[in-house]
Parts: C-alpha cells; sequence; structure tokens
C-alpha cells in the first residue's frame, strides 16, 4: 500500500470514529463517512467497499490506538510519587476511571452494541478485544506495580474494578454528570485497598 493510501485509509477511518461518536451507529452511513473525510464517494469505496468493511477497520482502529496509547508521564509521575500502597491504589483507579471518558470507549461502546445484531462486525471485535483485554491487564499490572500485584487477591480485584468502572461508565450515555464526582470513586478505593492492603 502506498503512502497516499495509507493517508487516505486513516483519514476514512478517522472520520468513521468521528461520526460513530457523533451520530452512534445507527446514523453513521458511508456518505456521513465521506463528508466528513472530505473526499470523494469512488475514493473511499475503492478503499472500503460497503459500510460493514468500514466500521470492521474502524473496530480495529479504535482498538490499535487504544493498544498504541502509552501511560503520560506525567500521570506516571504521580503514581511514581504516591507515598504508599494506598496512596497509589488511589491515585491509579483515578487514572482508570478517567480512561471511560475518552472519546475511543464511547467509539467502541456504539462497535460493541452493534455487533450483538451484526455477525459480521462481531467476528472482527472478538480477537481485538481480546487483544486490547490482555494489553488493558498488563497496563493495569504496570500502574498497580509488583508489590500490589503480588497480593494474594489481586487477580480477583482487577477484573471486579475493571467492568464496574466500564459499567458505571455506560451510565453516563443517559445520564450527564461529572466524572470527577463520581460517588463510586470513593468506594472502589476502599474495596481495592481493603483487598490488597489486608
Amino acid at each position: 500500500m502506498t503512502v497516499r493510501a495509507d493517508l487516505t485509509r486513516s483519514l476514512i477511518l478517522d472520520a468513521a470514529v468521528t461520526c460513530l461518536l457523533r451520530d452512534g451507529y445507527a446514523r453513521t452511513s458511508t456518505i456521513s463517512i465521506q463528508a466528513e473525510a472530505g473526499m470523494s464517494r469512488g475514493r473511499m469505496l475503492h478503499q472500503f467497499p460497503s459500510k460493514e468493511e468500514l466500521l470492521v477497520a474502524s473496530a480495529h482502529h479504535i482498538f490499535a490506538t487504544q493498544l498504541a496509547q502509552p501511560v503520560p508521564p506525567a500521570l506516571l509521575a504521580l503514581i511514581a510519587d504516591a507515598s504508599g500502597p494506598g496512596e497509589r491504589i488511589a491515585v491509579v483507579i483515578d487514572v482508570l476511571w478517567q480512561t471511560f471518558q475518552e472519546p475511543s470507549f464511547w467509539a467502541a461502546t456504539e462497535l460493541w452494541v452493534a455487533a450483538r445484531t451484526e455477525p459480521a462486525l462481531a467476528a472482527a471485535i472478538r480477537p481485538a478485544e481480546k487483544r486490547l483485554g490482555r494489553a488493558i491487564w498488563q497496563r493495569m499490572d504496570h500502574l498497580f506495580g509488583p508489590d500490589l500485584v503480588g497480593r494474594p487477591l489481586y487477580l480477583p480485584i482487577r477484573p471486579v474494578l475493571f467492568t464496574s468502572m466500564r459499567g458505571t461508565a455506560l451510565s453516563y450515555a443517559f445520564e450527564a454528570r461529572d466524572p470527577a464526582s463520581e460517588p463510586l470513586l470513593e468506594h472502589w478505593k476502599e474495596v481495592a485497598r481493603h483487598a490488597l492492603m489486608s
């Protein structure tokens, strides 16, 4: 694939993610993606002949982007400066919760929901989601650090925290509120401290 073709493909995929975020899966069409990307229909259809192919590629694009994102140095510095395991747990949970407010989470959510009734989309998302899941566990392990990861209840508490945060984040789709004041934040910290420091 040429550099120009790569650039065209990337523009289309970025436009598809923008449309998913703005319009949702049901209202995202090849025409709206084409308009967002600012290119001719023929040029877009040459890359992606159907909406299904385009959104399957978008799913991979979203997950690849998430996997490639490094932990921001400022967050790593906050974690490194934590005065002990209790404070480190609190900072890590704040950092994890922030990831559920990112646009990539909502674009992926649109595709997860659509995949329930779109077999081709589900088939594309399944392996990508498994790769992303492994990367998320590795990221969480890195953030919590070897001392906390080595605690007996770390492996069970890791998915409990993640799935609880994901489920809570979904409620923000229909109830706008400030994520920084989420009441469960302190409960997650308390549960994690109890599990990992007792």
